[in-house]
């Protein structure tokens, strides 16, 4: 059987060969085309190694397909230099491989200058090596004896361990669940590929190794394949960038939306309300001179000042109305909350808005944000961490609020503690909104609360009606309310 494996594979050794090339220059491909330079994320300054890598091995491949056919007519020294290139870029892609895993885990300047020291001393080999007249395949094993053990062993396992911690960083934003999947399946497959590309290594120059002894398959076929998963993985982890591209542009679109409401405010305060104000002070002015002279006409006048006043009361009212009752005070009175809790507590808090939240009721909105302060009040008393995010998201069918911490998560019994009232107040605040809270440990560390309150619900509708009714008779009775002087 073992037998019969290796003749097979090694009849359609180019196939094997091509194929195996392809999943290489695929996952580059894909690596380039899903970057984003302008992204914000730690891991946008990282995956330029992993398309490096991918390429610089591709194109190693395609030389052991195209450099054999070269040799009829191309002269020995530029074969062997076309060769000397191949191991070159064989070693470039190594330390390509371990620089992006260093890149994922520190941010020392000096540990991240070794994948550059490995390749000017793998480099100088070849070099060397190629001057002196060893043997090309001979060189070549060498190369990748020493590589795979010292070079992709540790990095392909340091890359899983960062795409691990990327993948936690993400989760605590609350970013969509998938992108977190993907990044671990990516890790899976590092730590396989550290295996298989690492630990297996060429025994002979024909680049035979014990895998391909012990069974007949050529370790291209489980390099390819988990290449090949490690694309499928990256391609869907990696629309992280065009979902924070999304979220910028609507965070662009309502601050633009934000600085027209408050042009717009201004213009219209400085051109009515102020104005009301000043011919009141000028009516006032005049009015002095008649107190004494002509009494009855000076108290004619004083009442239409203070019926001028009133519309302008009336006016001032309507402008808090609609400020306070229009779209965004919930992410104010939350932007407001995290600022107080960041000074107070001295946690690094970061709020984040996704997407266009809807205009919810008052009462609805008390409760998202008592909600989000027995969050962050329980992450400062009990988390013991210095990072928390709280996020409020608006998607298709639902609101969610997600706070995450990066503290040492839940204790053994569960959230919820002896005498403690802060979980069973956010769990039942979610359920007076028709929604659900969930309290969970983070991988890795940490507590992730998640409130999801649908659109549809029927008591969200039933307390905007009750609210909107009060608001209602609240603006009438602000329309009515005569000026005072004494306040």
């Amino acid at each position: 059987m073992v037998e019969e494996l290796h003749r097979f594979f090694e009849t359609n050794k180019l196939i094997v060969l091509a194929v195996y090339a392809q999943t290489y220059y695929t996952l580059a491909l894909v690596v380039m085309l899903q970057w984003r330079q302008e992204s914000g994320l730690e891991l946008a300054r990282s995956v330029p190694y992993l398309s490096a890598f991918a390429l610089t091995m591709a194109l190693v491949l395609w030389g052991d397909i195209f450099i054999p056919f070269q040799q009829s007519y191309l002269a020995p020294p530029v074969v062997r230099a076309l060769r000397a290139l191949q191991v070159s870029l064989l070693v470039i892609g190594y330390c390509c491989l371990l620089r992006f895993g260093i890149h994922l885990n520190w941010e020392a300047t000096w540990i991240r200058r070794i994948p550059q020291l490995m390749a000017f001393g793998g480099l100088a080999f070849v070099v060397l090596t190629t001057l002196y007249g060893m043997d090309p395949e001979m060189q070549r094993m060498r190369v990748e004896q020493i590589g795979r053990l010292f070079v992709v062993y540790p990095g392909s396992f340091t890359t899983a361990w960062g795409l691990r911690g990327q993948a936690e960083k993400i989760e605590a934003l609350g970013l969509p669940s998938y992108i977190v999947e993907w990044l671990r399946v990516a890790g899976f497959s590092f730590g396989a590929y550290a295996i298989f590309g690492g630990i297996l290594i060429p025994l002979s120059p024909a680049g035979t190794t014990i895998l391909e002894t012990a069974l007949g398959i050529p370790v291209a076929i489980p390099r390819s394949i988990i290449i090949a998963v490690l694309t499928v993985a990256m391609l869907r982890a990696l629309s992280i960038f065009r979902y924070e591209l999304q979220r910028l542009i609507s965070e662009m679109g309502r601050a633009q939306a934000l600085a027209a409401d408050r042009q717009r405010i201004g213009r219209e305060l400085h051109d009515g309300t102020i104005q009301a104000i000043y011919g009141a002070g000028l009516m006032l002015q005049n009015v002095l001179h008649l107190v004494r002279e002509n009494p009855e006409a000076a108290e004619a006048h004083i009442r239409s000042i203070m019926a001028s006043l009133n519309q302008t009361i009336a006016d001032i009212r309507r402008y808090i109305y609609d400020l306070a009752g229009g779209e965004g005070e919930l992410e104010e009175r939350l932007s407001h909350l995290t600022a107080e809790m960041r000074s107070q507590t001295g946690l690094e808090i970061e709020y984040r808005i996704e997407g266009k939240p809807p205009r919810l009721p008052d009462q609805v909105q008390e409760h998202i944000f008592q909600i989000v302060r027995e969050a962050l009040t329980n992450a400062h008393k009990h988390s013991g961490g210095d990072r928390v995010t709280v996020l409020l998201r608006s998607d298709a069918d639902a609101l969610r609020v997600i706070v995450g911490d990066n503290g040492r998560g839940l204790p053994p019994g569960g959230a919820t503690r002896r005498g403690g009232q802060g979980v069973p107040n956010i769990l039942s605040r979610a359920q007076l909104l028709g929604g659900r809270a969930t309290i969970r440990n983070r991988s890795g560390g940490g507590t992730v609360v998640e409130v999801e309150i649908p659109y549809l619900n029927t008591s969200i509708w039933r307390l905007g009606a009750s609210q909107g009714g009060e608001n209602g008779d609240r603006r009438e009775r602000h329309h009515e309310t005569p000026a005072n002087p004494a306040r």
